[in-house]
């Protein structure tokens, strides 16, 4: 919703298909979006002929727009906080077990965080794919945001389970199958 009210503002004679697409949803889904935002209040709608109509961000818009902001800064402040934390714990049970090569399995924020966090602590980090010989390494870190489990689930069976590193805050299952 954020993302659609953004693109609104940016630039109202826009076609639902096309914003639809951009969004990556489909256009009925993108016809009731629209729909609830005018229902809300948020857009107010100008027909500018039989098949065309733009929408404009109202003052209530604006206002839930920047509410929405706030609340994804919140959360993603909260989620980096939480992420250098675990990653700091986990690379200290790593330094006292002197293992200073660690895979991080999963690419994006969660394994950039984990990089930041090795930055001054002699532990080498390399991001790399499931299908890569894990041995290697002294330990392997998720840092798949995006499907963890199923991440998890595929390399559980290839390295030592007490080298097989997971963070809470992915909810990640050991006992998977």
């Amino acid at each position: 919703m954020l993302h659609l009210l953004t693109e609104i503002e940016k630039s109202p004679s826009f076609t639902q298909r096309g914003l639809a697409s951009e969004l990556g949803i489909a256009l009925g889904l993108m016809n009731q979006y629209l729909k609830s935002c005018v229902t809300k209040g948020w857009l107010r709608t100008f027909q500018i002929s039989p098949k065309r109509i733009t929408y404009f961000l109202t003052p209530e818009g604006f206002k839930e727009k920047s509410w929405m902001v706030s609340q994804y800064l919140a959360r993603s402040l909260t989620f980096f906080r939480d992420a250098r934390k675990q990653c700091e714990e986990v690379f200290a049970q790593c330094k006292t077990k002197n293992w200073l090569k660690i895979a991080l399995v999963g690419e994006g924020d969660l394994a950039d965080i984990a990089k930041l966090v090795t930055y001054d602590m002699g532990i080498q980090v390399e991001t790399v794919s499931t299908e890569r010989n894990l041995n290697v390494y002294d330990a392997v870190l998720i840092t798949d945001i995006i499907n963890p489990q199923k991440t998890y689930n595929d390399i559980k069976d290839r390295i030592k389970s007490h080298q097989l590193l997971t963070l809470k805050l992915l909810h990640i299952s050991r006992d998977v199958s």
